[in-house]
């Protein structure tokens, strides 16, 4: 969802992301995972870069090994 939704630098308004989620997969759902928010859930993940870019909300980009 992150590839699919990201500009040319590989960032991602999260928005964006969890529009695909919800497009690829209705019955996902942050809170079935102990989150109350995306955010939260992609701050967590252990593989995306989170960035809360003020007017442009939260940015997330896949971290590179």
């Amino acid at each position: 969802a992150v590839e699919a939704s990201a500009d040319e630098d590989g960032r991602a308004n999260l928005a964006r992301v969890g529009a695909h989620l919800a497009k690829q997969s209705p019955d996902f759902d942050a809170r079935n995972y102990g989150y109350a928010r995306l955010s939260d859930r992609a701050d967590a993940s252990g593989i995306l870069e989170v960035e809360r870019a003020g007017d442009q909300g939260v940015m997330v980009r896949l971290k590179t090994s």
